[in-house]
């Protein structure tokens, strides 16, 4: 790129006097500051976190043979039912066409009885959305003004953060530390829910939970959702719980549960339980009186979610919570697999697997750059893992137990412990 320059023939064509010189002066002047804005992304998303996801996939880009224990994604397909309906779709008239912003009509009904028999939510409004992130995208954009005060539990989920960030929510972001057995900290938050009633600081506007947890793989049991939701009403701060690994629950320990009311929102997926990554669907439950900000969002963001998409999720609630059921007992293995190659980092330093597909782990502290921790593993011995920096929790890594069938998952666990005992050892043993 070149400044603009003045044509050749202006100066020729106006008369030569100091007018003339001071307006080509400013002309140039206000030329080179365009080319200089032009050029300069706005400072919401400069401020964003690049997204771990795509660092870990450009990483990764012309290595073979790498077994991902990264991205928060299942082994299984969808529903043969889902899939018979997407290609059905292909063939309908419909699917080519616009639908309603807020989603199929069949789909939002479906939806609102499941919400009601499963989830004990049987009141508000239901939208679909292109994902879970897309619904929270629209829940941050409904809610929250440039720089009103939010609040993430860490570990955070790192797109949560990232759609704070990028709304102007930077400026005044809580992020206390979660209790040493990685649940929310409600001391934390009704202290500080009381300063900020005092006037110490701007009031709170909404806090975001995820049950069970990404990235802490950890089941909220319904007192401490109970809890919060009583603090947040009383100081008038929107709850925002994130429910995308509600299927994931295991014996023994806490069932996933919701909670409601006129300040929380709920948000959903289709991506995890039933395989259904790509098709990007997920859904929102929010109070009634929000419908009309919620729809600015969606038809400015995605207009309608994709019709052959919300078809497959039809298909999909059709095979029921039995199917998915079925398939998350089947991840014990794995998960004893991963706990197990998680060992040469000694007693206390895993945690999680109460809920959703993750454990997260304490890196030695002679190693507690995750980053190039994560790298070296990649690398070195061909498993690939989440840095925790990038979910506020620095010195530790995210363990997915659910990305590979089983066979790739001993394969990968071994890895992963051949890794990390080297990692332990001070770097010998690398792969060979």
């Amino acid at each position: 790129c070149q400044t603009p320059r003045v044509p050749r023939v202006l100066p020729r064509l106006l008369p030569r006097d100091g007018e003339t010189r001071s307006f080509i002066a400013i002309y140039l002047a206000c030329m080179r500051g365009a080319r200089s804005m032009a050029t300069q992304a706005s400072k919401r998303v400069r401020a964003t976190d690049t997204p771990c996801i795509v660092q870990m996939q450009q990483m990764l880009r012309g290595r073979e043979g790498v077994l991902s224990l990264a991205q928060g994604i299942v082994h299984w397909p969808p529903p043969e039912a889902a899939l018979a309906a997407g290609v059905a779709a292909m063939g309908e008239r419909s699917t080519s066409l616009y639908g309603p912003d807020d989603g199929l009509p069949e789909l939002r009904a479906a939806l609102k009885e499941k919400l009601r028999v499963e989830n004990g939510i049987d009141s508000g409004e239901v939208m679909v959305t292109a994902g879970a992130n897309q619904a929270y995208t629209n829940v941050v954009l409904s809610l929250l003004d440039a720089g009103d005060a939010a609040a993430l539990f860490r570990p955070y989920y790192f797109n949560h953060l990232m759609a704070l960030q990028m709304t102007g929510s930077q400026l005044d972001l809580w992020l206390p530390p979660s209790l040493p057995d990685l649940q929310p900290d409600i001391g934390a938050l009704r202290a500080e829910l009381e300063a900020r009633a005092r006037g110490d600081r701007p009031p709170l506007r909404m806090l975001t939970l995820v049950n069970p947890g990404n990235p802490t793989g950890v089941m909220i049991p319904r007192g401490t959702l109970d809890e919060a939701s009583r603090l947040c009403a009383s100081h008038g701060v929107w709850l925002v719980v994130d429910n995308t690994y509600e299927h994931f629950e295991y014996a023994g320990e806490a069932p996933h549960e919701c909670v409601s009311g006129e300040h929380v929102i709920n948000v959903f997926s289709f991506s995890k339980a039933f395989g259904m990554m790509g098709w990007r669907v997920g859904y929102v439950s929010f109070p009634a009186a929000l419908a009309p900000e919620m729809l600015k969002v969606q038809d400015t963001i995605a207009i309608c979610p994709s019709i052959a998409s919300q078809k497959v999720a039809l298909g999909a609630l059709a095979a029921g919570r039995g199917w998915v059921s079925q398939r998350v007992a089947g991840l014990a293995e794995q998960k004893a697999l991963v706990l197990a190659a998680l060992a040469p980092l000694g007693d206390g330093a895993v945690q999680g697997g109460s809920g959703a597909i993750y454990l997260v782990a304490r890196l030695p502290p002679h190693a507690a750059d995750d980053v190039a921790a994560v790298r070296t593993l990649a690398e070195e011995h061909g498993v690939a893992l989440i840095p925790g920096s990038a979910c506020g929790a620095p010195g530790h890594i995210r363990v997915c137990y659910a990305n590979l069938p089983l066979e790739q998952t001993r394969e990968a666990a071994a890895r992963l412990r051949r890794g990390l005992q080297a990692l332990v050892d001070g770097g010998a043993g690398r792969r060979a």
